[in-house]
């Protein structure tokens, strides 16, 4: 009596800690850091911060790596630029270090990825290296600069090597990256470098960006490949581009300095949660087959090499539920911009990285790969639990209850990125200048903040500027 009094206690202290679980586990990532995110996007950093480091929860090791991510961020967008790099050097290494440890992998696979500690989307786990990049261009250090541009795609052969060759990721080269290369190149008048990093980045947005995430080559980087090309000495080169464009490069004057202007607008996507409903179809042979006739999925899973009473309990399945992280869209509010010189001549920025896009694919792209994955963990609890009713009802139930709470997708995301990236390249008078930057809206509306930047005869240097209201 004294031992079943006691079992129920025990259930019923387990049943509310699984209640309090389900509760919390239910929010996304997004809703449990809610504060945080308010602040952020109304620009509000120094409350941002405060609020973050209050968090004891984001700085656990399962979440350390997106708060050094938001803390350098947060750095980074206040113009601390040494402190940015620290924290964004910090979180290199700790991801690298938690892709390599697979200590968590089991556990994982039987209960929830959000256990783990959070190893970044591919595309997070280099835009690090571009706001590295970027705050050692504003430290004056380009070498350093240009270390950060190289493995960015260092990193994203390395990634995508480990892939399946079927199931490798469409952003597989990052062409911004060796734009920006080419700027930096292009800065310190070593125009052959700078025309093989161009030339580079044109290749993968007409071969990869345009049609993977409607990125064409921008007209900046067309001119100035066409202009390093003629500068190096490459008139068969400058011939076929010049033809091939249908322009040619804006002619310099010797008096005037380059502003490379950076602009970011809008904040990238937050992920959400949505479920697939696979049918178990036993296919003969010891394989089981999960299926999704609306998603055309078909996936088959060999049990042969079970012993009988798993190998049962996988047969008697009917269906699984699976859970998988999905990306909402954060819509900038102003989509396009120029920059207006002496308020008579407007510059568009021309688009060159579109992250919302290249999130959505990668995730999509992972999703493909993780997928049998995510099934055999499903059908592995499922059996279990099917297995643990025939033996004991009541605690079939229970574990039936921790299935249903620990089912959940991974909602973790770097959420403080931008939406897309655009530049070009203004040419201004040395000395104080005064520009503006007209950002636009889709429907025409309209706004401009006045910028004075100081610029050196025959001098460049790098201006980054982010809009971040979003919808």
């Amino acid at each position: 009596m004294n031992i079943k009094l006691s079992a129920n206690k025990l259930g019923l202290r387990l049943f509310v800690l699984l209640f309090v679980l389900a509760l919390t586990s239910c929010a996304t990532y997004y809703a449990q850091n809610e504060a945080f995110n308010n602040y952020f996007t109304q620009g509000d950093i120094a409350n941002a911060e405060k609020t973050l480091d209050k968090d004891k929860r984001s700085n656990r090791k399962k979440n350390k790596a997106l708060y050094l991510l938001n803390k350098g961020t947060l750095a980074w967008m206040q113009q601390n630029y040494v402190a940015a790099t620290d924290y964004f050097n910090q979180a290199d290494l700790f991801i690298e270090d938690q892709r390599k440890n697979i200590g968590s992998e089991a556990l994982a696979l039987l209960l929830n990825p959000a256990i783990k500690p959070y190893v970044p989307e591919d595309f997070e786990n280099v835009m690090l290296n571009f706001y590295k990049a970027l705050s050692y261009l504003e430290m004056g250090n380009t070498q350093s600069a240009l270390v950060e541009c190289r493995r960015v795609n260092e990193k994203l052969y390395a990634l995508n090597d480990k892939y399946p060759k079927n199931y490798q990721n469409r952003y597989s080269d990052d062409a911004f990256a060796h734009t920006l290369m080419g700027l930096i190149y292009d800065s310190a008048g070593d125009y052959n470098n700078a025309f093989i990093a161009y030339r580079n980045a044109y290749n993968i947005y007409e071969n990869n960006y345009l049609k993977n995430f409607n990125t064409p080559p921008p007209h900046q980087l067309k001119d100035d490949l066409l202009r390093t090309a003629h500068l190096t000495g490459l008139e068969q080169e400058y011939d076929f581009y010049k033809r091939k464009f249908g322009f040619d490069f804006e002619k310099r004057d010797k008096s005037e300095g380059d502003i490379i202007f950076i602009w970011m607008t809008g904040l990238g996507p937050v992920k959400d949660e949505w479920s697939i409903n696979f049918s178990a179809v036993n296919s003969g042979g010891g394989y089981l087959t999960m299926v999704n006739g609306d998603e055309n999925i078909s996936l088959p899973f060999y049990v042969g090499n079970m012993d009988n009473r798993t190998r049962n309990s996988f047969s008697d399945l009917d269906f699984v539920r699976v859970a998988f992280p999905k990306y909402r869209e954060r819509v900038p509010v102003f989509t396009n911009a120029n920059v207006w010189v002496n308020d008579s001549i407007a510059i568009p920025l021309d688009k060159g990285e579109d992250l919302n896009a290249i999130a959505f694919k990668s995730l999509h792209d992972r999703m493909l790969r993780e997928m049998a994955n995510s099934l055999l963990r499903l059908a592995t609890k499922q059996a279990l639990e099917k297995y643990t009713r025939s033996k004991d009802e009541n605690l079939g139930t229970l574990l039936s209850i921790i299935n249903a709470v620990t089912e959940k997708a991974d909602t973790r995301n770097w959420q403080t990125l931008p939406h897309s990236i655009y530049y070009t390249r203004i040419r201004l008078k040395g000395g104080n200048q005064n520009i503006n930057l007209e950002v636009n809206t889709p429907n025409g509306v309209s706004k401009k903040q006045n910028l004075t930047i100081a610029i050196k005869a025959g001098e460049t240097k790098f201006f980054t500027f982010h809009n971040m209201e979003s919808n």
